[in-house]
């Protein structure tokens, strides 16, 4: 049984925080003014979002190619085709943007967008400048450029005479543990100790419906960790294999079942942590066709591993069973 956890991906806002961010033109037939240096723009616009991260703490974020890519195509893109949205008129949104550029579908990304229909000269410094104050000037645009979990940026920009100017922040990186509040002191939890935390996490609930507890077992901590190879980055939990396989001749004898339950999550931090582990534990017990997997009455033991790949995506894989 494999229970497969949303990524929690893509966040992004439009900017509507100053006059002039309003409303759509006709469709017109002028053409975009590039920018006389679009690299010394890009580069301001990082060193603005850098002193407010800073301003609060926040680790820098470094220029991402792939994200000016994503960030100028759509900004053109709007220009091109007369419309204002994070999505295209196809449906495409930012996270298939920056994928579609090479970006990684596992990070976190976000974007904020904004519109003036009257500023129709050449971008310049002096118009980056207000457009980030207008950014942190507005509280979905603020906690964009202030989130954690990011590490690289994009950015791009176009205006015409007629339809005035289009601009795009994008953002990306690894992002946080599920179940990650700010200010929480985060610790990266150790192999030996996972399955401890996801089995208290479940005996809780069992508790909670008069169920006997379950315990840690170090030969289906065996398994789970052997169904689950260290490098993670292009695994596919549908072929995480049968759990049998991974234990040898004896240790299979001892079980007269054993069940899997596998999930995942994108941009949800770069290593294993206890949040992560209770997220995943809720998370299957939030789900009936799971809890009841959980809180059988005659499952005695689990095992488990949680993988990340330092990137964004992490896995975990969950078996439970019960001695002969």
């Amino acid at each position: 049984m494999i229970a497969s956890a949303l990524p929690r991906l893509t966040k992004y806002w439009q900017s509507a925080t100053w006059a002039g961010l309003v409303g759509l033109l006709a469709v017109s037939t002028s053409y975009a003014q590039e920018p006389d240096n679009p690299q010394a723009l890009r580069d301001r616009a990082l060193t603005l979002v850098n002193q407010s991260r800073s301003e609060h703490d926040l680790s820098p974020l470094s220029l991402g190619e792939s994200l000016d890519a994503t960030a100028q195509n759509h900004a053109d893109d709007m220009f091109e085709r007369n419309y204002y949205a994070h999505s295209s008129p196809e449906g495409d949104t930012v996270q298939d943007r920056f994928i579609a550029a090479g970006g990684s579908r596992w990070e976190l990304v976000a974007e904020n967008i904004a519109r003036c229909v009257q500023c129709t000269d050449a971008p310049d410094i002096a118009e980056v400048e207000r457009l980030h104050e207008g950014w942190m000037n507005s509280p979905e645009h603020r906690a964009n450029i202030l989130a954690e979990g990011l590490s690289r940026f994009g950015y791009g920009i176009v205006t015409d005479a007629d339809q005035g100017l289009y601009a795009v922040q994008t953002f990306a990186g690894p992002g946080t543990p599920r179940g990650y509040e700010a200010g929480q002191d985060l610790q990266r939890v150790e192999t030996g100790d996972m399955a401890a935390i996801l089995v208290d996490a479940v005996n809780m609930a069992r508790d909670q419906s008069g169920l006997a507890p379950i315990e840690a077992s170090d030969s289906l901590n065996a398994a789970a960790a052997t169904l689950l190879p260290e490098n993670v980055s292009n695994f596919s939990i549908d072929a995480t294999g049968n759990v049998f396989d991974a234990l040898d001749g004896a240790e299979q004898s001892e079980w007269s079942r054993l069940l899997t339950l596998a999930g995942e999550c994108g941009g949800c931090g770069t290593e294993p942590t206890r949040t992560d582990i209770e997220d995943f534990a809720q998370q299957w017990l939030d789900q009936p066709s799971y809890s009841q997997s959980l809180l059988d009455p005659q499952i005695d033991a689990a095992g488990f591993i949680l993988r990340a790949d330092g990137a964004g995506r992490k896995i975990a894989l969950l078996v439970v069973g019960t001695n002969r």
